[in-house]
């Protein structure tokens, strides 16, 4: 028994030590995929990000991310990251963060998985919200990646 702990304790060290240099490779500026949301429909495997800050505080590092659809409101910690070096949406790689609204990760992966080109995404929850519908204004169809087919018989859907 003492050798099954002794191996996790081995373990969690070597993996608390790649956190740490991971942490310590990242900077402003590299391009980072988010893998470790909580999964809904409109979740993507990894939503490529732009790191375009970094914060220690102890021996935490948080880094806040924008997606080319806006800058994330949360801040995310090593753990969540994977480092895209070689591979980057073109749209993001144009990004300019100044000119970026605010937006939630959830937000971010409806427009990232729709491969939204005009912004607009709805979670419309009657058939009667149709001229509140911002897919409807963009002259899009909802998908289920807006809401499910279930969710208050939309007349916009595909």
């Amino acid at each position: 028994m003492h050798t099954d702990l002794a191996t996790a304790n081995k373990k969690r060290k070597l993996y608390d030590e790649h956190l740490q240099n991971l942490a310590e490779t990242l900077n402003v500026g590299d391009r980072v995929g988010i893998h470790d949301v909580e999964r809904t429909n409109t979740d993507p495997k990894l939503l490529p990000c732009l790191i375009f800050s970094k914060e220690k505080k102890g021996d935490d590092v948080t880094f806040q991310l924008a997606s080319q659809f806006g800058k994330l409101v949360s801040s995310f910690t090593v753990e969540s990251l994977v480092p895209l070096r070689h591979v980057c949406p073109s749209e993001l790689k144009a990004v300019d963060i100044a000119e970026l609204e605010n937006l939630t990760l959830i937000e971010a992966c409806k427009l990232f998985v729709r491969g939204s080109v005009s912004g607009a995404t709805c979670d419309c929850k009657s058939q009667y919200a149709m001229k509140h519908c911002p897919c409807k204004k963009a002259n899009v169809k909802c998908s289920t990646k807006c809401h499910s087919k279930r969710t208050g018989g939309c007349k916009n859907i595909e």
